[in-house]
């Protein structure tokens, strides 16, 4: 199967407004290459210079790329959403670039570049093709990424898997709100809910998730369903909600989720570009919110949120 690569090179504000395009057009995986984000990390030892091109740490452009099945007719409705971002931002530089991605040589470039690490006390990410011997109370999620966002490397992802770590103690029922590639579902099972309800708009990010899923042995606890979550939130039990998507849809999110957790469930939103945090917080303040944690790095935010 082949795929078609759209990148745009453009500047910070106007990231999550592009990855919102891309996952409002169904991409099978969206990936943010942020050059300032990796200054902070290079002399760290999870830093690997071979990940990224030579030139990478130079640029200040960032790069949003995402990606979709070759039959997919996206184009003319990508370029039209990408002249509203111009005019929205007052006309940033951005620039499109088109290439084809074949599935070999996307699960090649993960196998060289992605390795096991660990994310707050516990939780372990491990690719399948690599072995860990779990240490102390380490849990240990195998994840295959695949062509969908979700690998724990990205700092939104991060952001929840540590309120996962923190906050999860056992037998709570759970809404995954853009599961991605099911890392946080699995992470939420393999620290103790009973039962996660995981969904995504994407045909090919419900499908990555389900083979992890399987992978893990997780079936029983995690359902994972196509379609979107605000439609089907109403009629969910939820202790907890995760909502590691963008700015604009956790914000319209929150009233949904305000409305079905009971007083001390909480809410995990991250995806979030640190210039729309304002309205995020505003948001769950409206609706009976208060916030325990706010996580950033470089221009990311993630929240925990308990609902009074």
């Amino acid at each position: 199967m082949k795929w078609k690569e759209v990148s745009v090179l453009t500047e910070g504000i106007c990231v999550e407004a592009i990855a919102g395009i891309f996952h409002r057009l169904g991409s099978g995986g969206v990936v943010i290459e942020d050059p300032q984000a990796a200054r902070k990390y290079v002399n760290t030892e999870t830093w690997s210079p071979q990940s990224v091109s030579p030139d990478f740490l130079d640029h200040e452009f960032i790069v949003v790329k995402a990606y979709f099945h070759e039959d997919k007719e996206i184009m003319d409705q990508f370029y039209t959403c990408l002249e509203a971002v111009k005019s929205n931002f007052d006309h940033p530089k951005l620039k499109v670039f088109i290439d084809e991605v074949r599935n070999e040589d996307w699960e090649q470039s993960w196998k060289k570049y992605y390795h096991t690490f660990r994310v707050g006390k516990k939780l372990v990410i491990k690719p399948s093709w690599e072995e860990y011997q779990p240490r102390d109370a380490e849990v240990i999620i195998e994840i295959d990424p695949g062509m969908a966002f979700g690998t724990g490397i990205h700092a939104s992802t991060r952001f929840c898997l540590r309120f996962i770590d923190q906050y999860v103690k056992g037998g709570e029922y759970i809404v995954d709100a853009g599961c991605g590639s099911g890392i946080l579902s699995i992470g939420a099972a393999k620290l103790g809910a009973c039962s996660i309800f995981a969904m995504d708009v994407d045909d090919v990010a419900v499908k990555v998730a389900r083979g992890n899923i399987a992978l893990n042995k997780l079936e029983d606890i995690i359902e994972v369903e196509e379609g979107d979550i605000t439609e089907v939130l109403q009629d969910k039990k939820a202790d907890m909600i995760l909502a590691n998507i963008t700015a604009e849809v956790v914000t319209s999110l929150i009233p949904e989720a305000a409305k079905i957790l009971p007083s001390g469930g909480y809410f995990f939103g991250s995806g979030i570009v640190d210039s729309r945090w304002p309205g995020v917080e505003k948001q769950l303040e409206k609706n009976g919110f208060i916030i325990e944690q706010v996580l950033s790095d470089v221009d990311w935010v993630g929240v925990a949120a308990r609902k009074v």
